[in-house]
């Protein structure tokens, strides 16, 4: 039989169901994203873990604050700010996808929609990997005229490729425990 759900439990349950499901999404995005959206395999791509599951939980909390404010009150006023609140949280989680560092011929830093950064290796002077002992560190690619793009290390493997990188190109690498 047909029951009628009135708008404000409709709208409650969505707002509830953005809450639970954004850690499983926080969670598996992030491992996911590079495979699927990231095809050109010439580049080589460090994808920031943490970043993104921040990004993605709050794209989230955006959405529940949307569905919220419809179950609350349901104006003009509101729904307009309703709608601004769902297109930005769907930027947001969309922005997610593009944060991320390719390393190739250059390197580009791309920070999600807002823009990005590239420094071509025959610019840059030397590259440092600034770490804490059982932790993450940061690269930090300085170019010749001192400008600074720094990266923060998101696994392993990318300290060897970016040390080969370095090293095919005659350019100084350092590593060194952070102070």
């Amino acid at each position: 039989m047909f029951k009628n759900y009135s708008p404000r439990l409709i709208f409650g349950v969505m707002a509830v169901t953005c809450i639970i499901i954004s850690p499983l999404f926080a969670i598996f995005v992030p491992m996911t994203v590079p495979d699927l959206f990231l095809t050109d395999r010439s580049y080589f791509y460090i994808y920031s873990f943490r970043t993104n599951v921040k990004i993605i939980i709050a794209g989230f909390v955006i959405l529940a604050a949307a569905f919220a404010l419809l179950c609350w009150k349901r104006q003009i006023a509101t729904y307009v700010v309703s709608l601004l609140l769902l297109i930005g949280g769907l930027v947001t989680l969309y922005s997610s996808t593009s944060t991320y560092t390719a390393i190739n011929e250059q390197v580009v830093f791309k920070s999600q929609l807002i823009g990005s950064q590239k420094m071509q290796w025959d610019s840059i002077e030397r590259v440092a990997l600034e770490f804490v002992p059982n932790a993450l560190g940061n690269y930090k690619f300085i170019d010749k005229s001192g400008n600074e793009l720094i990266i923060q290390e998101d696994k392993s493997m990318a300290t060897s490729y970016i040390y080969l990188m370095a090293s095919k190109k005659n350019i100084k690498f350092d590593e060194y425990e952070k102070k």
